[in-house]
């Protein structure tokens, strides 16, 4: 007579692990890689890391791997992730351009289209 009750709370468990697995599965599909080159926070270096980005904010959830550690895998705090979130940019800052010395003149200004030479007396 009780056998319908185990049968029936097999079932209702069954019911409740597809649907915890199917969430699980779901929530993992909006996460995607992305390659960055940043300054590590800790050590002012530039590196070049994988970042685990959340597909439905773009916020980066955690760095899978870190050019500056020995085999790639982070072991720190990932200061730099927390900075991200917070809006901070850590792209390492490119050099200055050197000044031009030998600039050529624009289209409207007197000399332009003529090839250098000799100074004139």
């Amino acid at each position: 007579m009780a056998d319908w009750l185990v049968v029936l709370l097999v079932a209702a468990g069954g019911v409740v692990v597809l649907i915890v697995g199917a969430r699980s599965l779901l929530a993992r599909r909006h996460y995607h890689t992305s390659e960055a080159t940043l300054v590590c926070p800790r050590t002012g270096a530039p590196v070049r890391c994988r970042l685990v980005v959340d597909g439905r904010s773009e916020e980066p959830v955690e760095v899978a791997h870190c050019s500056l550690l020995p085999g790639g895998r982070p072991t720190c705090e990932q200061d730099c992730v927390k900075l991200m979130n917070l809006g901070i940019r850590l792209a390492p800052v490119e050099p200055a351009r050197p000044p031009r010395t030998h600039e050529r003149p624009d289209a409207g200004e007197p000399g332009a289209g003529e090839e250098p030479g000799p100074p004139s007396p």
